[in-house]
C-alpha cells in the first residue's frame, strides 16, 4: 500500500538521520580573561549527547508504532486517522519538551553553541511541524475515497528527516565525539530501537 510505504520512509527516514547521532568536542579548557560578559558552563559531553539521543527515540518509537497502525488498520480509516493523530500529538509534546532539554543542558563548548542552537531549533520546528501535520489530519474526512492518498501527500511534504539528517552528517563528522557516543546510554537505547524498526 502506499500509504503504508509512504509513512515507513518517513519514519526510517528520522531512523537514519539519528543513527550516527554523536556529540560535539570535548569542552576546552578555558584560561580567565578579563572579560564583561559572563560564559555559562560547557555541558558534559555525554551528557549533550544523551540528551540529544534521548529527544530522538521517542521519534523512533513513533515511527514503529505508526507502521503497526497503518498496517493494522489498513481497511478501517477512522481508526487509522485516531492512531496517526495519537502519534503526531504525542511526537509535538515530546520533540518540545526535548528542545527545551536540550537548551537547559547547554553546548559541550563555546565553539559548538551554533550547533547545540541548530539542534534546539530543529526539534522545536519538528515539534511545530508535527502540530501543523496533527491539525490538518484533523480536518481529513475519513470516509472520502481519496483519504489514503491525503495521508500519504501529508507525510511526503515533511521536511524534519532532511534537516535532521543533515545535523546529524554535522555531529558525526566530528571525531572528538566517538568516546560520548559510545559511553551515552541514551545513545545506546536509540540505536536498540532503530534495530527494531527497522526489523520490522
Amino acid at each position: 500500500m502506499n500509504a503504508r510505504l509512504s509513512v515507513i520512509a518517513a519514519c526510517a527516514g528520522v531512523a537514519l538521520a539519528v543513527t550516527g547521532c554523536s556529540g560535539g568536542a570535548a569542552p576546552s579548557t578555558q584560561t580567565a580573561a578579563p572579560t564583561t560578559t559572563t560564559t555559562a558552563p560547557a555541558a558534559d559531553p555525554v551528557k549533550w549527547v544523551g540528551t540529544f539521543c534521548g529527544g530522538t527515540t521517542p521519534v523512533l518509537a513513533g515511527g514503529g508504532e505508526l507502521t503497526s497502525i497503518v498496517t493494522a488498520n489498513a481497511g478501517n480509516p477512522a481508526a487509522l486517522k485516531e492512531g496517526v493523530l495519537k502519534v503526531l500529538d504525542g511526537g509535538a509534546k515530546s520533540l518540545a519538551e526535548s528542545a527545551k532539554k536540550l537548551t537547559d543542558v547547554g553546548a559541550p563548548a563555546p565553539e559548538a553553541k551554533p550547533l547545540n542552537d541548530e539542534l534546539v531549533k530543529l526539534f522545536s520546528d519538528g515539534a511545530a511541524e508535527s502540530q501543523a501535520i496533527a491539525e490538518q489530519v484533523r480536518k481529513l474526512d475519513a470516509t472520502a475515497p481519496d483519504f489514503m492518498a491525503q495521508i500519504q501527500k501529508l507525510g511526503a511534504a515533511a521536511t524534519g528527516p532532511a534537516k535532521l539528517s543533515a545535523a546529524i552528517a554535522k555531529l558525526d563528522a566530528d571525531p572528538k565525539s566517538k568516546d560520548a557516543l559510545a559511553k551515552a546510554p541514551e545513545c545506546v537505547e536509540m540505536r536498540t530501537k532503530l534495530a527494531k524498526l527497522m526489523g520490522q
